[in-house]
């Protein structure tokens, strides 16, 4: 236990820079589409941590290894990683609050932004992340990064409460219209 609140916080120390970072204004639907360079769905392949080396000292980071289902803007491979920082090896954690944590089969829309030096690869930190779950019909359904349902996209980056009044998470597919569609506009302009 001593060896984590040390870890804790010397991490804390040498990443005072991030924790400002990591208050979030949760973005826009418009936003978190204009934002990123790729938008796909994947499946969680393999999650990774490890030690690394910065100018600042060693820290702990995450790989997240996904299958790339559908791109739905910009371009990727059948695989790709992310890299997020923080994670646990062995008996030591290190942990960025509000960082979205991955495990294998996990489905995903990530909003992928092109800030190869980003704590977080996702566009808004966590708000990048939409889960994909099944019903019990077999119909994938969107979710928040916290779980909560999406009923709509006018509803990312609203307050919680707005979130109570849709009980359905949205399809998958209807996310992809509109995420398709809020690409195609964008390029008109």
């Amino acid at each position: 236990m001593r060896r984590l609140l040390t870890l804790s916080l010397i991490c804390t120390l040498l990443m005072a820079g991030v924790a400002s970072s990591t208050t979030v204004i949760p973005p826009t639907f418009e936003t978190l589409v204009s934002s990123a360079n790729t938008i796909f769905v994947g499946e969680v392949m393999d999650v990774r941590s490890e030690w690394i080396s910065t100018r600042d000292g060693r820290a702990i980071i995450t790989r997240v290894t996904f299958k790339v289902e559908d791109v739905w803007k910009g371009a990727s491979g059948a695989v790709t990683q992310l890299e997020f920082l923080g994670g646990t090896v062995g008996e030591m954690t290190m942990e960025v609050v509000g960082m979205p944590t991955f495990r294998e089969g996990q489905r995903s829309v990530l909003f992928v932004s092109g800030d190869a030096k980003a704590v977080s690869p996702l566009v808004g930190f966590w708000h990048g992340r939409m889960r994909v779950e099944k019903d019990s019909y077999g119909v994938d359904r969107v979710r928040t990064y916290d779980g909560r349902s999406l009923g709509n996209p006018e509803q990312v980056g609203a307050n919680k409460a707005s979130y109570m009044l849709s009980v359905t998470p949205m399809r998958l597919s209807d996310l992809e219209t509109a995420v398709r569609g809020r690409v195609s506009a964008g390029r008109v302009r």
